[in-house]
């Protein structure tokens, strides 16, 4: 175990070596490597020089030693027969064999370490002892007299001296030649294993030469490989890939710096996207509020919306009634079919609403939570509630619920803050051109439509060819009311007659303002004749009204015309006029029907009157402006 975390730990710091340093020590060990076979083959040259001097200086010279002994015994010998044949004669030339022999027997010794042949030379030295005392012998008898004697010991015991001392010369001359062959032999030994030894130091230098730069070119190249793997992925669009290295080198280093920009750029890929779908969540709810024309079809696309951006949580949207002092849930989205019913009862009272902005709520039983989640006989939760403003003004609010613990992401926090705004932005607008509109085509005071929306109704209508009556109104001696009892008195009367009048009108039929005190009917399917009958029941139920009110008593004058058998809209609306001032002169209160084939006739009483077409009290009639889209210039008169 200890040593597997020791190798771990070595090559680990291998790995976290510079790449220059990893070049340094490779390099390094390959000069170790080559010294080392320099080295080993300079031992081996060196042993091979040994060997040789041992063959040329030892095993040679002995051998020349050998064979002079061998020539310097055959020397004497021959010097020994020499003057015992000639005697008398001198011994010179033997004594002169005789020193050359010892000459040779001497440096024979000492240029000769084995045993045996030291043993061979001391034979040699003990013969040629016993050879001279022969020889003494033979001087001797010739000295005396007797050269038979003498020729008798040289060629008997002499001549048996001798050649034990030639055998012996001539033994160690072969043995000195077995030496210098041994020698040979050992040099072609070392030669053969110095060649061998410098194959294996050169197999091993190659060997570690290669394997060690496989382990550089590993320890570099892999590292490497991995890293362009690991871009080529990112090239392709794959930001999770990740070079696998692990070392301190610069290798290491560029891996990290890689890893990093890719960490980097996933961040940032999922920032974009993130922003890619909130922008086109954005644009789609936009769109989709864009094509909402009314209210109720703008709290669907919210609806949707919330289901969308906030799944698996229970979701409402609360809203400011007409008062905007009273929260009202509008929309419910989520598995509650009741919604997290928030008991909040005003927008100011709203936690969201006050502060401006999303708050969320990890647990309802918190104590900083909102005092609304509390008490509502459900499991804890969490919540989170976003406010929705017009123009800077609080209209509602974005509430939802969920499990205890578990907040919005802020992404989902971020996609119901655009939805509260864009529905804030679209339903305020809704709701004001409504309002725009409802101003614009009804008059403040009396709640009736306008003029102008009177006039292109009844536009309509004889588009459609619908037959109705048009009626033109006018309160008899408004304006005495007015100076008499004050413009508050006058009011009064007028929204009393519109009541009276609406009260007693269908569902079709299209009563207007026209301007002051006048006023202007339709009824749709109804003949002068029968209009006339609505005509007195409004008057029958103005004069009970004000009996039992405290307004001034005020009456009404009407003139009644059927525009389906008129040429033009404009003879319509002038004849109504005419009828109008036909009934102010008849004194009032009463009704006229305007007929232009039939001459003026009164009919059902003093209370109506029909009057020709001619019969005109202005030059241009109070009603005409109905035929234009002009508005006519309001006058004041004493009706």
């Amino acid at each position: 175990m200890g040593t597997s975390i020791e190798s771990r730990t070595l090559r680990q710091r291998i790995v976290d070596l510079p790449v220059g340093r990893k070049l340094f020590h490779g390099f390094a060990a390959l000069t170790g490597v080559l010294v080392m076979v320099i080295g080993c083959l300079f031992l081996t040259v060196a042993r091979l020089g040994t060997a040789n001097d041992q063959i040329v200086d030892v095993a040679a010279a002995r051998s020349q030693a050998a064979d002079h002994l061998r020539f310097a015994a055959s020397e004497l010998r021959a010097a020994q027969q020499a003057y015992v044949l000639a005697w008398p004669s001198t011994r010179q030339s033997f004594d002169e064999a005789a020193g050359q022999f010892e000459s040779s027997l001497q440096t024979l010794r000492q240029r000769n370490g084995n045993a045996v042949a030291q043993a061979l030379v001391q034979k040699i030295a003990t013969g040629y002892q016993t050879f001279l005392q022969t020889d003494q012998l033979i001087w001797e008898a010739l000295q005396a007299g007797r050269p038979v004697l003498a020729r008798n010991l040289t060629l008997g015991a002499e001549s048996l001296a001798f050649g034990f001392m030639a055998d012996d010369a001539a033994r160690f001359a072969a043995i000195s030649e077995m030496s210098r062959a041994d020698a040979v032999a050992a040099f072609h030994d070392t030669s053969n294993q110095a060649r061998v030894l410098g194959v294996i130091l050169g197999v091993i230098a190659l060997i570690v030469m290669i394997v060690s730069s496989w382990i550089i070119t590993k320890l570099i190249r892999d590292p490497l490989h991995r890293v362009q793997q690991a871009a080529e992925r990112a090239a392709e669009g794959d930001l999770e890939a990740e070079a696998d290295v692990h070392g301190d080198d610069e290798t290491g280093r560029l891996a990290r710096a890689f890893n990093s920009m890719l960490s980097k750029l996933r961040l940032r890929e999922q920032a974009l996207v993130s922003e890619h779908r909130r922008q086109e969540t954005s644009s789609k709810v936009q769109r989709a509020l864009e094509m909402s024309d009314d209210e109720p079809t703008a709290l669907e696309v919210v609806g949707l919306t919330l289901a969308d951006v906030l799944p698996g949580r229970s979701s409402e949207l609360l809203l400011a009634d007409n008062s905007k002092s009273n929260l009202e849930q509008a929309v419910v989205a989520g598995e509650n079919p009741d919604g997290p019913g928030c008991p909040v009862a005003s927008p100011f009272s709203c936690v969201a609403v006050r502060s401006g902005s999303a708050v969320t709520f990890a647990s309802s039983t918190a104590l900083d939570a909102c005092p609304h989640l509390r008490n509502r006989g459900v499991d804890p939760c969490s919540a989170v509630c976003v406010p929705v403003t017009f123009m800077g003004r609080a209209m509602g609010v974005i509430h939802a619920v969920g499990i205890e613990h578990q907040v919005p992401t802020p992404a989902e926090i971020e996609a119901v803050s655009m939805l509260s705004t864009q529905a804030g932005a679209r339903i305020g607008m809704l709701r004001t051109m409504v309002r725009t509109s409802e101003q614009a085509s009804t008059d403040s005071l009396t709640g009736l439509i306008n003029r102008r929306t009177f006039q292109t109704r009844i536009r309509s209508l004889r588009r459609n060819n619908t037959p109705f009556a048009l009626v033109m109104a006018d309160i008899d001696h408004f304006k005495r009311v007015n100076d008499t009892y004050g413009h508050e008195t006058g009011d009064r009367a007028i929204k009393t007659f519109c009541d009276v009048a609406k009260s007693t009108l269908r569902q079709n039929d299209l009563m207007a303002r026209w301007g002051g005190e006048e006023f202007a009917f339709a009824f749709a399917d109804l003949d002068p004749t029968d209009t006339t009958a609505v005509i007195d029941r409004i008057r029958l139920e103005l004069a009970a009204r004000l009996s039992t009110s405290d307004l001034p008593g005020f009456t009404a004058s009407y003139g009644i015309v059927a525009a389906e058998r008129c040429a033009s809209l404009e003879d319509a609306v002038r004849l109504a006029d005419d009828a109008l001032y036909a009934a102010k002169a008849q004194g009032r209160n009463c009704s006229i029907i305007a007929d232009s084939d039939v001459a003026a006739r009164s009919t059902n009483g003093p209370s109506t009157i029909r009057v020709a077409d001619k019969v005109r009290s202005t030059s241009v009639g109070v009603l005409a402006s109905l035929a234009s889209d002009d508005d006519p210039v309001e006058r004041t008169f004493d009706s």
